[in-house]
């Protein structure tokens, strides 16, 4: 059984091989045009005239003169006018190499270069290059993809001649607009790891991953097939072939996603840019380019649902191209749309205060990092997050700042970078700060002397978390007797021997800031008894008699 299925498979193999023969190695098919006879087109078009009765009995012509426009008559290659033809390098960007013939020496492929028949190119990451044949047919070769020209003539003579080319794309990924010029006669191969490709005039797309290959054909048609089958591809469908099955049947692409919430200009790099959900989409081809034809691709990589733009990017002009990847893998239909990078010179870090930090009012002091590019910077603060009602606007040649904050309050500040040439870049990461009243210096009492108790007391302050009460038996406090922390009005303590003694406290909120103390207060502490007084001067009086 397994031999009969090898067989079958050869056999296809086989009628496969000699049915390309027979249409596209053996025979050059020749659309007849209004006035064309068969003695015009042996003049212009085979090697020489005298073979116009070989074509005639190659076709089955009785009566030349009756040959209708639009017929389209088989010229055996032998004797068809040929020649050997070129590729024009238009366009090279990033690191793109070639190979000429068998010489396995790698080369930088340049603008301007012209390549032929046994040429390789290899491109690198992020790079690109652009060629065009000799009728105007142009192909796009895309990053990290190996392309050989293995074939390139043209057949016929004068304007009549058509492009025959054959290609081979080993790896990596191709776009190309084939035939632009729609000459009925010309024909192009492309070949790849697991199928081949005919191609008479038509834009496509073709991507190689390991031993399979996808086709996506924007518009015309291009037949898909290999020893297992084949299939034609018309415009806005795509096939996958792979090494051991035959193409599957033609799917429609996917339409182009929407763009509509692709930022029109970035500020801050990097950032995160999500995509809108495409049905039937299991991820994104995206693709950024310094220019609208994608030659000069500054990114290009397959994901989910959202991408990142990092520092790579200088400010400028952009272009991003984004289509859907369906379940099969194949690429559906762009999305474009131009953008803008205007990230600087990036704004400076904020170093003080930080971020829902807890100041007071009065003077507070501001301080940020320098910028290298940065000659001066712009420093904004603000009532509200959205900077709609901006308190203060400096531009400033320094690193600090001080503003004054009289009214308690949230506020938030940020900052901008500006160039000697007056370019400001982005404002900064808003910071939020928190602005509390100073906490009031509390009104002390009296202190009053209750038996062996002294109470020390003073009127209450609102939004206070505790009070520290200081008791000294010197003006400077450098002696204290009682220093003691309460939230209550009032505290009281052991009685001290008689004698003057100071007292003072302050207000401390409940972010731990400490207000300014009150005017020391100097009172008196009298003796709890006079009597032992009494005695000692009675004694002492009674000693100098």
């Amino acid at each position: 059984m397994q031999r009969s299925n090898n067989w079958q498979k050869l056999w296809a193999l086989l009628l496969m091989f000699f049915v390309s023969s027979a249409g596209l190695a053996e025979d050059w098919l020749y659309t007849m045009k209004p006035g064309d006879t068969v003695w015009d087109i042996s003049h212009k078009l085979l090697k020489d005239w005298r073979y116009w009765d070989d074509v005639l009995r190659h076709n089955n012509i009785d009566n030349a003169t009756r040959i209708r426009p639009g017929t389209k008559i088989a010229i055996p290659l032998y004797i068809v006018r040929e020649e050997l033809s070129e590729v024009r390098v238009d366009k090279v960007s990033g690191a793109v190499e070639v190979i000429f013939g068998d010489n396995e020496r790698r080369l930088p492929l340049k603008p301007g270069m012209s390549l032929a028949a046994g040429d390789r190119v290899i491109t690198g990451e992020n790079s690109t290059a652009l060629f065009y044949l000799e009728d105007e047919s142009s192909i796009l070769l895309q990053e990290q993809s190996e392309l050989e020209f293995t074939r390139l003539k043209t057949l016929g003579g004068g304007s009549t001649r058509s492009m025959d080319a054959k290609l081979d794309i080993r790896r990596g990924r191709m776009n190309m607009d084939a035939n632009p010029r729609h000459a009925p006669d010309s024909a192009f191969e492309i070949t790849t790891v697991s199928a081949n490709s005919a191609i008479r005039g038509t834009s496509f797309r073709i991507g190689i991953e390991q031993d399979s290959a996808r086709t996506e054909v924007l518009n015309g048609l291009v037949s898909v097939g290999n020893a297992h089958g084949n299939v034609d591809v018309p415009g806005n469908f795509g096939t996958v072939a792979r090494k051991d099955s035959p193409p599957i049947k033609p799917v429609e692409l996917l339409p182009a996603p929407s763009l509509d919430k692709f930022p029109s200009l970035i500020r801050y790099l990097p950032t995160v840019v999500p995509l809108d959900s495409l049905a039937q989409a299991r991820s994104y081809r995206v693709q950024v380019a310094a220019d609208q034809d994608f030659l000069e691709i500054r990114l290009d990589r397959v994901v989910k649902g959202r991408f990142m733009l990092d520092q790579q990017f200088e400010d400028a002009a952009y272009y991003v191209r984004v289509r859907g990847v369906d379940a099969n893998g194949l690429e559906g239909k762009n999305a474009t749309k131009a953008f803008r990078v205007e990230a600087r010179p990036v704004a400076p870090m904020a170093r003080q205060p930080l971020s829902d930090q807890v100041l007071h009012t009065g003077a507070v002091s501001f301080s940020w990092a320098e910028v290298e590019a940065a000659d001066q910077y712009l420093f904004e603060l603000a009532s509200d997050e959205g900077f709609q009602d901006v308190l203060e606007r400096r531009q400033l040649d320094d690193i600090e700042t001080r503003v004054n904050i009289a009214k308690p309050g949230t506020y938030f500040y940020r900052l901008s970078s500006i160039t000697a040439e007056g370019r400001q870049g982005p404002p900064g990461k808003v910071v939020r700060i928190r602005v509390l009243p100073v906490p009031a210096t509390p009104q002390p009492k009296p202190p009053a002397v209750e038996d062996d108790k002294l109470r020390l007391s003073w009127q209450e302050v609102e939004g206070v978390a505790v009070y520290q009460v200081q008791l000294a038996s010197d003006a400077e406090f450098q002696n204290l007797v009682v220093d003691v922390r309460t939230a209550e009005p009032e505290v009281q303590v052991p009685r001290p021997p008689s004698g003057y003694y100071y007292f003072r406290l302050r207000s401390i909120d409940v972010e731990g800031y400490e207000g300014a103390f009150s005017t020391p207060q100097r009172f008196e502490v009298e003796p709890a008894s006079y009597l032992p007084l009494i005695l000692f001067t009675a004694v002492s009086i009674l000693l100098l008699l």
